[in-house]
């Protein structure tokens, strides 16, 4: 319970795809450099270079939370299709003749506050296509 936001975001970053996850590796190697150059000039003495490598320093931890947030909103939004996905598709299974038109309208019927009708539509038309393909 203590450490569950720490849990799940490290579950959501090790599910991302690899490209999500050198975007994440990047920022981390820019702060590692920005900690050297603020370490250099604090031992050095250097306050000009210290003021400004402690800020860099803080906008590098700034970006650094910026992704794990567009990560984090990423996974949600994908989990969230998925979720539609497997509710359409049991819509699918109980009409005999499913159209767009007809899993749309019971799929709003049940589930009418939860997602929008374009949310819907759009996700009723990729599983169509699914089922003529098959």
């Amino acid at each position: 319970m203590r450490h569950r936001f720490a849990r799940n975001l490290l579950g959501e970053i090790l599910t991302a795809s690899r490209m999500i996850k050198i975007a994440l590796l990047i920022p981390f190697i820019v702060l590692l450099f920005d900690v050297e150059i603020f370490y250099y000039s604090w031992t050095n003495q250097e306050k000009t270079i210290l003021i400004a490598s402690g800020f860099v320093l803080f906008l590098s931890i700034l970006e650094i939370i910026a992704v794990i947030k567009e990560i984090h909103e990423h996974i949600t939004k994908v989990r969230r299709l998925e979720i539609l996905e497997r509710r359409l598709e049991k819509i699918a299974k109980e009409i005999k003749n499913p159209t767009v038109r007809k899993i749309v309208d019971k799929f709003m019927a049940k589930y009418p506050k939860e997602y929008t009708i374009n949310e819907v539509y759009h996700a009723a038309c990729i599983l169509m296509d699914n089922l003529k393909n098959k």
